[in-house]
């Protein structure tokens, strides 16, 4: 029975390396049973370590991650200066069915004797495992292909120092990313001889880095023309809002920026200087030169003071502008954001980056399927070696299919959908330098975002990169602004007993009275037709909702000179 179990072994061995692309370069005539004097026993084992990586789109077991495990052992042969390829072996029974951490106690009869050695005391050594690059069972091919012809990604391999792991042409997947442990062994590390056995502790480390990429997938917009127009839907309108409200406050908040705020402040300052025309022209009435009239200096007193007291208020206005922006920044801010809202939207511009964030083309819609990065001079990563430094010489990624998606709360109630996908590449601090990103779609479709972008990453670490369109918007003028009807509350726009002086604080104090008398004035001025044009409404029963209207000037977005759209990229480290 040990005879026919033994040529039944050696059969199989013999039998994989005959068929696995990546084949041997040297295997010793068999392994000692036992060690002879002036060698030692080693034992590879993977127990209490583990496999430390990052699966594309959710956290997968190491059973699942590594589908083969290739082990290489390179030691200086006679007088070589050069560590050189000594043994090469497939660690036999790697599935899904394996339990990792690799332990004694669950490994198959064939692991735990593929994962001891026998070494010679006083060499050095380079002990290495690789995993997932055994093309018989993950399938590499040279041209990427399915029935491509096998083709193994560690290439060179004689020599530690020029043994490196060729980036392959397809994309990779959660079960065959590459894995990498190297130690140097030497039997006096531990004083290891032929009765002490030298047990080697394995960590499988990832060496492959992933970045995500991620576009903004703006809600799907028709552009139906109706009666000449492009309807917009109110889902687009509620989707572009929050990119529209920093725009808005810039506009309102003073600065060169602030074209509604200036025309607010223009229609108030238009407002005052013509009641005190007004009471300017009264006050002319009352002349004491006139016998018909009774008390009339003190009559035109009064409206001298009420001219004079516009004249303060407006002054105070330009001092102080806060009620004009707190009217702003109320529900009077309502017609004026949808004023931009429906201009913005019918920018030309703002319609291509809409529909490029569907990457479709102008006639109909077609769903990506896959996207490549583009590297700037030859500068993507395409080798890592045996010691993890890595080499560039690739000028575009493998096609990676665009499968992913997820939402994004980036303002409180308001959901942002962002689409991409994976690439896993190698690390190289100061190359992977990205110049653009194409997106290809199902029917040949292709869309280029160019930008240029450079993560900096080492090996085995997650970064994302995030684009967003129409990150934000800033307003270039206002040569033919939309006139819009704000309506507002008066005693908000113009409090007057703040905006007055009170007794004590200067010769020309207003008391309460005279305070209460001038505002009684002004609506009565309103209700005048010299003043209609402001639409006074009287309050309510309980106070409220005395308004006015003021006519303020709100930039057409529309035209092409008028907006500037910020878009964003955003690359942050997960860890």
């Amino acid at each position: 029975m040990v005879r026919i179990y033994t040529l039944l072994y050696i059969y199989t061995f013999f039998a994989l390396g005959a068929f696995c692309s990546c084949e041997p370069e040297a295997i010793d005539g068999g392994r000692d049973m036992r060690p002879v004097e002036g060698t030692y026993v080693i034992d590879y084992t993977f127990e209490g370590t583990r496999t430390s990586t990052r699966s594309i789109h959710q956290d997968q077991p190491a059973n699942q991650r590594i589908s083969s495990l290739t082990y290489l052992l390179y030691g200086k042969d006679g007088e070589s200066k050069e560590s050189m390829l000594l043994k090469r072996r497939e660690i036999p029974d790697i599935s899904k069915d394996t339990k990792w951490p690799l332990k004694r106690e669950t490994m198959t009869w064939g692991q735990r004797e593929a994962l001891k050695d026998t070494l010679e005391q006083g060499m050095d050594y380079k002990v290495v495992f690789v995993a997932n690059i055994d093309s018989s069972i993950v399938k590499w091919t040279a041209d990427g292909t399915p029935n491509g012809t096998l083709w193994c990604p560690l290439r060179e391999a004689e020599s530690f120092s020029a043994a490196y792991l060729q980036l392959p042409v397809r994309p990779f997947t959660d079960s065959d990313m590459f894995y990498l442990f190297t130690s140097s062994v030497n039997s006096e590390d531990k004083g290891a001889d032929r009765d002490h056995p030298y047990n080697c502790p394995v960590l499988l480390q990832r060496v492959v880095t992933r970045t995500d990429f991620f576009t903004e997938r703006l809600p799907e917009w028709d552009m139906t023309i109706k009666e000449g127009k492009i309807e917009i839907p109110d889902t687009v309108k509620t989707y572009f809002q929050p990119a529209l409200i920093p725009l808005y406050s810039k506009l309102i908040m003073g600065g060169t920026d602030a074209h509604i705020f200036n025309s607010a402040k223009g229609s108030t300052t238009n407002l005052l200087n013509a009641m005190k025309e007004a009471f300017s022209a009264e006050q002319k009435k009352w002349t004491p030169t006139d016998p018909t009239k009774t008390d009339s200096v003190n009559t035109a007193a009064k409206y001298g003071k009420y001219a004079g007291g516009m004249l303060t208020i407006s002054n105070n206005l330009d001092q102080d502008p806060t009620p004009i922006i707190s009217v702003l920044s109320g529900k009077s801010a309502i017609p004026l954001v949808g004023s931009l809202l429906e201009t913005s939207l019918r920018n030309d511009f703002i319609q291509i980056l809409w529909k490029q964030s569907w990457r479709m083309d102008a006639d109909h819609k077609t769903p990506t399927t896959q996207a490549e990065v583009v590297y700037g001079s030859g500068s993507g990563a395409n080798r890592i070696f045996l010691d993890r430094t890595a080499k560039a010489g690739l000028s575009t990624s493998a096609r990676i299919p665009v499968d992913t998606t997820y939402i994004s709360e980036l303002q409180q109630g308001f959901f942002h959908r962002f689409e991409g996908f994976s690439l896993i590449s190698y690390g190289l601090p100061g190359q992977n330098k990205i110049t653009a990103i194409k997106w290809y779609a199902s029917d040949g479709t292709t869309h280029t975002l160019t930008q240029e972008l450079q993560t900096n990453q080492g090996g085995n670490e997650w970064y994302q990169v995030t684009y967003r369109p129409i990150h934000s918007l800033d307003c270039l003028g206002n040569p033919n602004p939309i006139p819009v009807g704000m309506v507002c509350d008066i005693n908000t726009l113009l409090p007057l007993r703040e905006m007055l002086p009170k007794e004590g604080e200067e010769t020309s104090a207003w008391t309460d009275e005279e305070v209460e008398a001038l505002r009684a004035a002004m609506i009565g001025l309103l209700n005048t037709d010299d003043f209609k044009a402001y639409k006074y409404t009287a309050p309510t029963s309980d106070g409220t909702g005395e308004t006015i209207t003021l006519p303020v000037g709100v930039p057409d977005l529309s035209a092409d000179d008028a907006l500037q759209i910020n878009s964003e990229w955003k690359v942050e480290k997960h860890r």
